[in-house]
């Protein structure tokens, strides 16, 4: 095949992602094409035309094109250096970490839209009212980050509908995206009662056929709108005119795998390429977004009403020092309480943010948790399977055996939701379910336990930070938080942040309707400032933790880059850590640099983990500090060392 033209191809791979091949006619950036790459097949984007090549060059001819148009627009490739670049990554691996194989590699398929029946019409109040004329009238303005701060049941989502609603009569699409599939179905199905169509949803459970429905669906324009969790924003659409994401504060948003992005940003990033409106939703907004909005970075609205003019509940502490314990699990005023409101026909929300039968298991001859053989961590055992699964590495255990003594006789010690629900059945009988991911197998089974609990089929529902999501039970008057100290003990400058917003919208799950809502915590420790800042105005808290921030220099006052490198052998990861350290500390006057020293979990899957956390007021000292211990990183690595650089981390263990 003679070659008239040469491209830059974006592929999937390992280490840089951009090479250039030939092929016999002009195609446009944007097109999928499948291309030799080595001794494998691989599909990429084209990314542009390459009029510089090198003669003493032989180039690969591409095998096949794809698409007779592009499928990803000029905007989208923006989108992928941009995120590159800002994320230290190359671009292969930006592609590889936003994009499905099977999607670059799939046949267009034609789809169509489903007619639902249009039967809900709900007027908004006159604050809902107010806000969405406001965002309405900058709409076709350009790029503008809205930040919607409404507490719990105020009916952000209302107003999220009737922007859609805008965005659909201007032809353009919308993208609605949550943090958890555990929130899609009762919107779902709101959405599509709303506005006359089926709404697709887009998620990691879904199979690739059912994939590739909603993503040709979308491109094509067939799908106006698409609703689904993080990786629904790099589905690459026709004409994108508003982009939401609801409960912009959730740590889940936040990828740990490289690119290590975070969604809210990068939506706030794509708008900006695209001169769209961004519309992030939260009661409990990030520090970082509500930082942004009293600045006049972003355009700030406060909803402070619910919508049926309720009053939030009242958040009651429980000193667990003072107090009689039930089988080490309830506080006897809980267990009152919760008895009351099921005799009354109520129902109960119960907190409990551990999974699994019991935390730790002991050795009774030595004394020593049974810890994971590839991971310095307990293991959590779950009572009806019988195994002790690791939450890191997902090993299971099945035969127990201590590895300081041998011993395999164990007690069980700390409650997790399996075993709250084995004592709360024996207490209160079988009107108990339980909402964690261990539970929740299937999106069908989720909506199942999401049925029988509205219906009244169980009147307790125990789970993790899942049952804290945005779900609608007009009958729950009364949550518990049974165990929330360990969150607030874990080594995070965001602990006070996590803990506050977690309370707050598990609290706002009770009484949100016609009855009376209240919220009982448990713990030792209730002079802590994050529980003494849970009744008083939101603005309190956030005054206390950006004063704390700004003296610790932590974000949002600084940027921060934390770089983990690991090996199979611990002193090869402590001298690659200790070198690239050396190396910075020349570099960096502008940066604080922490460390270096073991990570909080030192080994995971049989690798020893040292980390660094970089601190700067200027992104670009971030960057260029990247940069170097890429190059030592790659000049001195020996066989197995592997390092991550996680710009602004959300997790430090």
């Amino acid at each position: 095949m003679f070659a008239n033209y040469y491209y830059d191809v974006i592929l999937p791979v390992i280490p840089k992602g951009i090479y250039t091949y030939s092929f016999s006619r002009e195609i446009q950036p944007g097109m999928r094409v499948k291309v030799s790459f080595g001794s494998r097949i691989e599909y990429g984007i084209v990314l542009r035309e390459n009029i510089s090549i090198d003669p003493q060059i032989r180039y690969k001819p591409l095998i096949s094109v794809l698409d007779d148009y592009p499928v990803f627009s000029e905007n989208y490739l923006k989108m992928i250096l941009k995120m590159s670049r800002y994320y230290l990554n190359h671009e292969g691996i930006t592609l590889k970490g936003i994009v499905a194989r099977s999607l670059l590699a799939s046949e267009k398929k034609d789809v169509e839209s489903e007619i639902y029946n249009c039967s809900e019409y709900l007027k908004l109040t006159k604050i809902q009212d107010s806000i969405y004329k406001s965002i309405t009238g900058i709409i076709d303005k350009g790029f503008s980050t809205n930040l919607l701060h409404g507490i719990t049941g105020s009916g952000k989502t209302e107003i999220y509908i009737e922007l859609i609603k805008e965005c659909l009569k201007r032809d353009k699409q919308a993208f609605y995206i949550v943090p958890e599939i555990s929130l899609t179905p009762q919107i779902v199905e709101r959405l599509s009662k709303r506005l006359g169509f089926s709404v697709p949803v887009y998620h990691s459970r879904l199979t690739p056929k059912q994939k590739e429905k909603v993503f040709w669906g979308v491109n094509s324009g067939v799908f106006p709108l698409v609703i689904g969790a993080r990786s629904t924003l790099f589905i690459p659409s026709k004409d994108i005119g508003l982009i939401i994401v609801d409960e912009e504060h959730e740590s889940s948003f936040k990828q740990e795998e490289a690119p290590s992005y975070h969604l809210r940003d990068m939506a706030v990033m794509y708008g900006d390429i695209l001169g769209i409106p961004v519309v992030l939703g939260s009661a409990t907004p990030s520090l970082e977004s509500y930082f942004n909005a009293v600045n006049g970075k972003y355009n700030y609205f406060y909803l402070n009403k619910r919508f049926n003019d309720k009053d939030l509940p009242h958040i009651d502490l429980l000193d667990m020092k003072n107090t009689d314990v039930l089988d080490n699990l309830l506080s006897t005023h809980l267990y009152d309480k919760i008895y009351e409101k099921i005799n009354k026909g109520e129902q109960v929300l119960l907190l409990l943010n551990k999974k699994g039968y019991a935390k730790h298991l002991i050795c009774k001859t030595c004394g020593k948790n049974l810890d994971c053989l590839n991971c310095s961590i307990s293991l959590t055992y779950y009572k009806s399977s019988d195994v002790a699964k690791c939450s890191y590495c997902g090993e299971r255990y099945r035969f127990f055996k201590c590895g300081e003594c041998g011993g395999t006789d164990f007690l069980d010690f700390g409650h997790g939701t399996e075993k709250a629900t084995e004592i709360l059945e024996k207490l209160f009988g079988d009107v108990i379910v339980r909402l964690d991911t261990d539970a929740v197998t299937s999106h069908k089974k989720l909506s199942r336990i999401l049925d029988d609990f509205y219906s009244g089929k169980y009147k307790i529902m125990v789970g993790t930070q899942l049952i804290a999501k945005g779900f609608n039970f007009p009958n729950v008057t009364l949550v518990g938080v049974i165990n929330i100290d360990n969150l607030l003990a874990l080594p995070d400058f965001r602990a006070n942040e996590r803990a506050y917003q977690l309370l707050n919208q598990v609290a706002g799950r009770a009484g949100r309707f016609i009855k009376e809502g209240e919220v009982l915590i448990q713990t030792y420790d209730p002079d802590m400032p994050v529980f003494q800042l849970l009744n008083k105005n939101s603005e309190e808290f956030y005054r206390f933790e950006l004063n704390r921030r700004s003296e610790l220099k932590y974000p949002p006052f600084s940027r921060i880059l934390r770089i983990t490198v690991s090996d199979t052998v611990d002193k090869k990861a402590k001298d690659m850590i200790d070198l690239i350290y050396d190396n910075l500390v020349k570099l960096n006057k502008d940066t604080d640099i922490l460390g270096p020293s073991p990570a909080s979990v030192f080994k995971i899957k049989n690798r020893y983990r040292y980390s660094l956390i970089l601190k700067s007021n200027e992104v670009k000292h971030i960057q260029r500090s990247g940069h170097l211990a890429n190059d030592i990183y790659t000049k001195y690595k020996k066989g197995n060392t592997r390092m991550k650089l996680d710009v602004d981390p959300y997790f430090f263990m």
